[in-house]
Order: structure tokens, then C-alpha cells, then sequence
């Protein structure tokens, strides 16, 4: 990994971390009972991973040269990804009925187009971007995540107001939804809930990015490769073992 020169992490640097969060998240998922402390703290780590993407998903859609290509890659890794998701979470390729993260990153770079499309009036955009979310709904992640990218996208070019505007959806649409249980059942929540806290891990290493790229030529397809890699390894792992 090339280290970057510039004060903070450039963005190859934070996905890096975003995998490895992700990672640590999954082996959790597989092995760990939830309502333990370890499988809280790994999980609590884990969060990071989805706002990170999202956010460096709405910088690619921003930089790339054909948002054809980039939406055909990332379909092509969402059909490899969701056997692999499959795998993982039932031991079955096909079967399983909630689509990966890359299916989730499809649907967000669909919405950023949706969004950015200036020929497209607005009774048109809000139906279709809710029939997205809904189509979200049935992947990882679900409609969180393209709510996450609506809000790094429309405060884009100010990176303070970005992460405000996303802590803000994040509170509303993923914490509170966990924070609810608090209410009714503290012991629960405490035990297997308040992992949820750590989407807001993502804010202060955001606030680390320098706006460098780093890495090299083959940087944007380790995170591609390696989502249906580790699930099926670790499916295969705990399936026969």
C-alpha cells in the first residue's frame, strides 16, 4: 500500500480500512454470538465500512470518464457478489433472498445519476429514487445506504456540512431504529444493539481525507475482488467446519 505524503488519508488508505473493518465485521457475523462483548466491539468497527464506500462512491461518480462502464463493472461484481453473499449467509449459492453491498453501491451510483440528471424533471426523479430504495431494501445495508449517499451527495463540495447532513440521516434512519429497543428491553440493547453507535465512527476519519486518490492502477478493483473473496472463504469456513 502506498503511503500517502500529505497530511491525512487519501482514499485508497481509507478503503483499505473500510475493508479490513468490513472484514472484521463479517468473520464476526460468522463465528461470534451476537450478544457478546467481542462481537459488539467487532461490529461496532464494522460500521465504518458502508459510509466510507458511500462517500468515495459519489467522489467516483464525480471523476469517472464513462458512468457506463462504472455502472457495468459494479453490476458484473453485484451478480459475482451475490452468490458469494449467498454462500455466506446460508451455505447455498443461490437461494438466498437479499442481494450483497455491491448490489446496495449499484443502486447508489443509479441514485447519484438520478440526482445529477438535469433532463430529468422532479415529478419524475423522487418516484424513481423511491423505486430505487425500495430495490435496495432487498440488499445489504438497504435503503440506508443510498439515503447515506443522498446526503454526502447533495452537501458535496463542503465537508463539514457532508458529514453533518450524514450523522444526521444516519441518527434517524439506522441508530434510532436500534435505540428504540433501549426503551423497552435496556439489558437487549446494551447486549446486542449498541454496536449501531459506531456508523458515526466513520465522521472523524471522513474528516481525515486529504483528497489525494493514492494507490495505483489496480487499487479500484481490490475492494471488488476481495468483497466476494473473503465471503466465500469465510462461508466455506464455517460450513465445513
Amino acid at each position: 500500500m502506498e503511503i500517502s505524503k500529505t497530511k491525512g488519508l487519501n482514499s485508497s488508505e481509507l478503503k483499505y480500512i473500510a475493508i479490513l473493518a468490513m472484514l472484521i465485521d463479517h468473520i464476526a457475523w460468522a463465528f461470534i454470538p451476537l450478544d457478546t462483548p467481542l462481537a459488539q466491539i467487532m461490529h461496532f468497527i464494522g460500521r465504518i465500512t458502508a459510509p466510507i464506500m458511500c462517500f468515495f462512491l459519489t467522489e467516483g461518480f464525480h471523476y469517472t470518464r464513462n458512468f457506463g462502464r462504472y455502472l457495468g463493472r459494479m453490476g458484473i461484481f453485484a451478480v459475482i457478489s451475490h452468490f458469494a453473499f449467498s454462500y455466506f449467509m446460508s451455505g447455498q449459492l443461490i437461494g438466498y433472498s437479499v442481494s450483497s453491498m455491491i448490489s446496495t453501491l449499484a443502486l447508489c451510483l443509479v441514485t447519484l445519476w438520478l440526482i445529477n440528471k438535469k433532463e430529468l424533471e422532479v415529478y419524475w426523479k423522487l418516484p424513481l429514487l423511491v423505486l430505487v430504495a425500495s430495490l435496495a431494501q432487498k440488499c445489504d445495508w438497504g435503503a440506508n445506504a443510498v439515503l447515506f449517499t443522498v446526503a454526502f451527495e447533495l452537501a458535496r463540495g463542503n465537508r463539514k456540512n457532508q458529514l453533518l447532513s450524514f450523522s444526521a440521516v444516519a441518527l434517524i434512519t439506522y441508530v434510532l431504529s436500534g435505540v428504540g429497543v433501549l426503551f423497552k428491553d435496556p439489558g437487549y440493547f446494551l447486549s446486542t444493539q449498541i454496536f449501531r453507535l459506531g456508523i458515526f465512527l466513520s465522521v472523524p476519519l471522513l474528516m481525515l481525507y486529504n483528497g489525494e486518490r493514492g494507490g495505483g492502477k489496480a487499487t479500484k478493483w481490490i475492494f471488488y475482488v476481495f468483497y466476494p473473496a473473503h465471503l466465500f472463504a469465510l462461508g466455506y469456513i464455517y460450513f465445513n467446519y
